[in-house]
């Protein structure tokens, strides 16, 4: 995979918004997000390794998508600032706020707050990013 600038190009003329300073690591993956504008990648946010962002999502057989109607397809927006963890999931329509923590391994399905750190499965909301002691040199 091409490193974090050239990704984010390669990502940005596909259709997704990608601002200033984003950080891709390797293995992000953005499933059905292409030319579609459902990707927002905000200033300075951080996609940690294997992170998979997932804007759209439907059954892969027609039985399914006629009897339970359960396909979904929603902007995924990541504020700035923020960070999201090795692994982790965001589904359809997530907006994950300013300066918000995201758990390795979260699956996130609803909006995450600005400052707010989420983790698990599904994610919950485990604290507060202005509540932590700031680590002094």
């Amino acid at each position: 995979m091409p490193p974090s600038g050239l990704k984010s190009r390669l990502y940005g003329w596909s259709g997704i918004q990608i601002g200033k300073r984003v950080h891709l690591s390797p293995g992000v993956y953005i499933a059905d997000g292409y030319r579609s504008n459902l990707v927002e990648l905000q200033d300075q946010c951080v996609l940690s390794p294997y992170v998979v962002l997932v804007p759209s999502s439907h059954p892969n057989t027609s039985f399914l998508a006629e009897k339970w109607q359960v396909s979904k397809r929603a902007k995924i927006t990541i504020g700035r600032g923020a960070w999201v963890g090795a692994g982790a999931v965001i589904l359809p329509g997530v907006t994950v706020g300013e300066g918000a923590i995201i758990g390795a391994n979260a699956v996130v399905r609803s909006d995450v707050a600005p400052y707010e750190i989420a983790a698990g499965v599904p994610a919950k909301r485990v604290g507060d990013v202005r509540d932590k002691p700031q680590v002094q040199s």
